[in-house]
């Protein structure tokens, strides 16, 4: 019996991912790090302590895999999150190349331009789902263009995606039903993603390319194919949901942003830390050790619950409000330490080019009620509902001559 709080829920059951902000709260009053009695898992629930783990790396391993139970970490166990160093290193610089700033650069252009192409269309309809129709368009776009997918693997590149984020819970139905997407997944890489049908110069070619030089092993080629897959899009897409949420709720901080755009990076800041896309990954104790006042013996799993951190009392005044000018605002959103979001500054460029757009375009955003996406580790809004009041006339596109449509 463990002798830390206990706090009995069920963390991945429908109610609480509807509602979960309630069960936080009530977890940090108990203590940094609490026990779930039906997961058999320990939860670090308070800022400091998840960020001293995710630093501790010797301590609190990923390779035994990050899911809420055995079954999901053993399925989903090796890939660039599920591993520890040298083989994360090894991923990760494999990975991780395309993904750096210098590199995004070079796409900085194009990304604009297809999000002011968006915005326009979306001013002129004034009324649809933030959620269809924006949240998803950009990451889609940008995506299934970089990666470089045949046809039907970006047709499904968000189905497989959502499956990953259920598997890395528990085996539920959700679970379940996760696990035999990611096979379909597997088969398709190993029957479709062949160097001969992936787009010249996308990262998923580089992959190809970098194995067949000798710079990295045959083997761990289909991983990083899965890896560009899988974490690459419902993370920026709950993002920028929050974001378009936020904005519509918060018309005070959409003025701020509008008169000074040096604010955008804070409000893509504030998103994504109340956003907090990954609710929970997990990490196996790999030998007797003191977090937040409670011993935790090796072999114990502990879930890093960075919702619950990114709205730490403790950690920010009045931290479920959405403020532009929040100062040391160092949320763990993307993470923390050597498995911080490989994609993060993509995310933020998406969103950057986003707001950018919006600014000379958008006077105001109404938000209805949004729906809440069904997903053990994706925290996201399936729909919402969004009205523009936009700018009269609208402002030509760059690839436009004033006063021509």
């Amino acid at each position: 019996m463990s002798d830390a709080p206990h706090y009995d829920c069920d963390f991945y059951g429908d109610d609480f991912i509807r509602d979960p902000q309630p069960h936080y709260a009530a977890m940090r009053k108990l203590g940094a790090v609490v026990y779930l009695p039906r997961l058999g898992n320990y939860a670090v629930v308070q800022y400091s302590a998840v960020r001293e783990a995710l630093r501790n790396v010797g301590v609190y391993r990923s390779g035994e895999g990050v899911a809420g139970d055995d079954v999901g970490c053993q399925f989903l166990r090796g890939n660039t999150l599920a591993s520890d160093p040298p083989l994360h290193d090894q991923l990760r610089r494999a990975m991780g190349e395309p993904l750096l700033p210098r590199a995004l650069e070079q796409h900085r252009a194009w990304i604009e331009a297809a999000a002011e192409e968006m915005i326009d269309a979306l001013c002129v309809r004034r009324r649809f789902d933030g959620m269809l129709d924006l949240a998803r368009y950009l990451p889609m776009t940008i995506v299934t263009k970089l990666v470089g997918l045949p046809e039907d693997g970006r047709d499904n590149m968000l189905k497989w995606a959502a499956a990953s984020f259920d598997i890395l819970g528990v085996q539920n139905d959700r679970g379940r039903f996760g696990m035999e997407c990611i096979k379909e997944m597997r088969r398709w890489i190993a029957e479709r993603a062949t160097p001969d049908t992936l787009r010249p110069g996308s990262w998923t070619a580089r992959i190809f390319d970098l194995s067949g030089r000798g710079d990295l092993p045959a083997a761990l080629a289909p991983l990083l194919i899965r890896d560009y897959i899988n974490p690459s899009l419902d993370t920026t897409i709950s993002a920028t949901g929050e974001l378009i949420y936020q904005l519509g709720q918060c018309p005070d901080q959409w003025d701020l942003i509008r008169r000074d755009q040096s604010l955008i990076h804070r409000a893509i800041e504030e998103a994504v830390r109340l956003a907090t896309p990954i609710r929970s990954f997990t990490r196996a104790v790999a030998s007797d050790h003191s977090l937040g006042g409670v011993e935790l013996k090796a072999g114990s799993r502990v879930m890093l619950v960075f919702a619950s951190a990114n709205r730490d009392e403790s950690r920010y005044t009045d931290p479920d409000r959405f403020d532009v000018h929040r100062a040391q605002n160092a949320h763990l959103g993307f993470g923390h330490g050597i498995h911080m979001c490989v994609g993060m500054n993509l995310a933020r460029l998406e969103m950057q080019a986003l707001l950018a757009a919006m600014v000379p375009r958008v006077r105001r955003l109404h938000v209805g009620q949004p729906s809440i996406t069904l997903n053990n580790t994706i925290r996201s809004y399936s729909r919402l509902p969004v009205t523009l009041e936009a700018e009269v006339p609208l402002r030509p596109r760059r690839d436009q001559k004033p006063g021509r449509a």
